[in-house]
């Protein structure tokens, strides 16, 4: 009887603890960090390209 009314809470604690890990990897790959070097690159060619429309 002392664990029967728990359950439901207890059960949405887990399911945050499982879901948490998965919310914070669709974040890091929503989000490349600075290091990714396919980001760089992009950055990169970004900044050429405004520096070439600047000179104009």
């Amino acid at each position: 009887m002392l664990g029967g009314t728990n359950n439901a809470l207890f059960l949405q604690a887990i399911s945050g603890f499982l879901v948490f890990p998965i919310f914070i990897l669709l974040l890091m790959w929503a989000f490349p960090t600075k290091k990714d070097p396919v980001a760089k690159a992009q950055r990169k060619a970004l900044k050429k390209s405004l520096r070439e429309l600047r000179r104009k």
